[in-house]
């Protein structure tokens, strides 16, 4: 499936996360449209990662003792537990909070960690490095118990024993939905219920973040034009956030309109005879406004329509409702065909959801649907 396709489907990515929203503010709207969200999720396909019935808090364990009981194929991240010094803690209760969430990489999944890794050869090597194996497996647990259902599109709330935060993605595989923790492991069991909390499955190891979002816009191919004026513009010079949310446009959406360089894109909007790093030359302004200051996954954007700062000082719109919708009545983006003739203009930019969520260390990369301005973008 290409970009463009992407962009103009209504996936099962959107109908969770509008309903998960509906769900988090419920206490705060009209019956109505709480029956909507039923709806929603009535028609929804069913989970592929289903419980595992036979811990379904009938035996009585704990998550250290369920790991103990199933070694075969958990051994290795029991071991790392234990190295960790983290299993006792997980046979107990949290006395902070309600429960623990355990994300359990399998054997396998630690061996192809140990496989990819530039650092470890072996497992005998990684359980000797002590720090990382204590830092490695808090990263892998919540400090509250949290089921599946309570998963965002985003970040989850709830942070980990590390104090990071860890995002879930949905993704559809014909009739079932799967869901990945950080865009990259699978959860292939949910909600196994032990009496001091919930373990769900993942076929990977779980890996912070390493890269700033500047450094990771600059690695992809896909997002050059915009990471190469953000380099000109050294718009990261002297920013005073520590956290900050990137809007990023692939690059066929500026070859959709005319710009196939960052050249042309200087060409279009540039102020003649200003550096590219003076705030004031529209090159600048046009590149930071893709900065919003804090760290906002789509599961943050506030209820309602909100403005929010960007690195150019101008304010960027957010209307959160049954979708989400930036900076809505700037510019007319398109028209939308029904399959009955009726047309709607579209005076809005949206998430590409399959490509937003992106973890950094400085907060989330989000790719949208246009080209992204404060006022009307110039015309070729």
């Amino acid at each position: 499936m290409n970009f463009i396709t992407i962009l103009k489907m209504i996936t099962i990515r959107e109908v969770k996360y509008r309903s998960r929203r509906l769900f988090e503010i419920q206490k705060g709207m009209k019956f109505t449209l709480l029956i909507s969200v039923v709806m929603i999720l009535t028609a929804m396909p069913s989970c592929q990662t289903e419980p595992d019935s036979q811990w379904n808090g009938e035996g009585g364990f704990t998550i250290c003792q369920y790991l103990d009981l199933n070694q075969t194929e958990y051994s290795k991240f029991y071991s790392l537990l234990a190295e960790g010094k983290l299993n006792t803690t997980l046979c107990g209760y949290n006395p902070y909070g309600d429960g623990y969430t355990l994300f359990l990489p399998t054997n396998d999944a630690i061996d192809r960690f140990i496989s990819e890794s530039p650092v470890y050869d072996n497992f005998e090597e990684l359980l000797q490095d002590t720090s990382f194996t204590k830092s490695i497996v808090r990263y892998h647990v919540l400090k509250r118990k949290v089921h599946t259902d309570e998963f965002p599109f985003g970040a989850i709330t709830d942070s980990t024993l590390t104090g990071d935060r860890l995002t879930a993605y949905f993704s559809s595989d014909g009739d079932n939905q799967l869901i990945k923790i950080n865009n990259s492991a699978p959860v292939i069991k949910s909600n196994i219920d032990m009496t001091n909390g919930y373990i769900h499955t993942v076929s990977e190891v779980l890996q912070k973040a390493e890269i700033r979002g500047y450094d990771w816009l600059q690695q992809q191919n896909d997002y050059s034009i915009l990471a190469q004026a953000m380099e000109l513009t050294e718009v990261t010079k002297g920013m005073w956030w520590s956290k900050y949310t990137i809007l990023a446009e692939h690059d066929s959406i500026f070859h959709r309109n005319g710009i196939y360089t960052v050249e042309d894109l200087i060409g279009r909007i540039a102020t003649p005879g200003m550096s590219y790093s003076n705030k004031n030359n529209a090159f600048y302004m046009f590149t930071g406004y893709h900065i919003v200051g804090g760290e906002y996954y789509l599961n943050e954007w506030k209820w309602g329509s909100k403005k929010y700062v960007t690195l150019n000082s101008k304010q960027l719109t957010i209307n959160v409702g049954m979708d989400i919708r930036i900076n809505p009545g700037i510019d007319t983006y398109g028209i939308s065909i029904s399959g009955s003739g009726d047309t709607t203009v579209i005076g809005h930019i949206s998430p590409v959801w399959d490509y937003s969520n992106i973890m950094t260390l400085t907060g989330p990369v989000h790719s949208i649907s246009e080209l992204l301005f404060y006022e009307p973008f110039p015309k070729q």
